[in-house]
């Protein structure tokens, strides 16, 4: 038993073990002031998250070659009304049902050299994407247009002309598609694009009037009833309400 204690370790004096306590004691404030300090700057970037608003991106990238593009489109490409509207700041505002008249896929096809030179300039411009895009969607060019509206988003994901564009790519990439579960999941995803253009972006009421159309083709009434709703408080008697309106399980939503 001696001979035990006599191998057991010395006891530290008082004084080095309350040095030992403290010392860990202030590590431990450390690491809780870190953590605070950790959270408190989470917070801040949430904050900010929820009051900093993109900004809205619009009009054609300063090109000449761009305005020149759009002296041979703008006004002259799109129906008056359609199965989905579209509006872009190369073409203007108009629907769209699928295929393209003749005429309006010559247009396209003269302007399109000069949008992908105005492009090669200002590659990092989403306005100068999106404008390819639309051109790419007037010849019926849907891979092409989905790879010039992503790489807008790419860009600038806020920018409400490159997800409506996408999203009409996606509904029209869907009619042409074959068996019943493709054709579906490109109509979600499109009213998915079409739901994430901003409330205060031009393209806000084209995307709100698809998007409700959209549903009620997929089998999702109630909330194409509300969607519509939503659409007759921003336009309650233009031509677009007039079609949401003589689409019977959307009239309720214009009583």
């Amino acid at each position: 038993m001696l001979a035990s204690m006599s191998h057991s370790p010395a006891l530290a004096p008082p004084s080095v073990q309350v040095a030992e306590i403290e010392r860990r004691l202030q590590w431990r404030a450390l690491s809780v002031f870190a953590f605070v300090g950790i959270m408190a700057g989470l917070a801040a970037v949430a904050v900010m998250s929820q009051i900093a608003r993109p900004r809205i991106l619009t009009g054609l990238a300063d090109d000449a070659d761009l305005r020149a593009a759009a002296t041979l489109v703008h006004g002259r490409t799109l129906e008056e009304t359609g199965t989905l509207r579209f509006t872009s700041a190369l073409l203007g505002e108009g629907g769209v049902n699928g295929e393209f008249a003749p005429i309006a896929r010559l247009r396209a096809r003269a302007a399109e050299p000069l949008a992908r030179r105005a492009k090669a300039r200002h590659s990092g411009d989403a306005r100068a994407w999106a404008a390819l895009g639309a051109l790419d969607l007037v010849q019926g060019d849907w891979r092409g247009a989905e790879r010039s509206y992503r790489a807008a988003l790419d860009r600038s994901p806020h920018y409400g002309e490159a997800r409506l564009g996408l999203g009409v790519t996606l509904a029209l990439r869907a009619r042409s598609g074959p068996g019943p579960l493709r054709p579906r999941a490109l109509e979600l995803a499109a009213i998915a694009q079409f739901a994430a253009v901003p409330e205060r972006d031009p393209a806000f009421a084209p995307a709100l009037w698809n998007r409700a159309m959209l549903l009620y083709h997929v089998g999702r009434v109630e909330e194409a009833r509300r969607w519509a709703a939503a659409y007759r408080v921003r336009d309650p008697s233009s031509a677009w309400a007039e079609a949401l309106r003589r689409t019977p399980p959307l009239a309720t939503a214009f009583e």
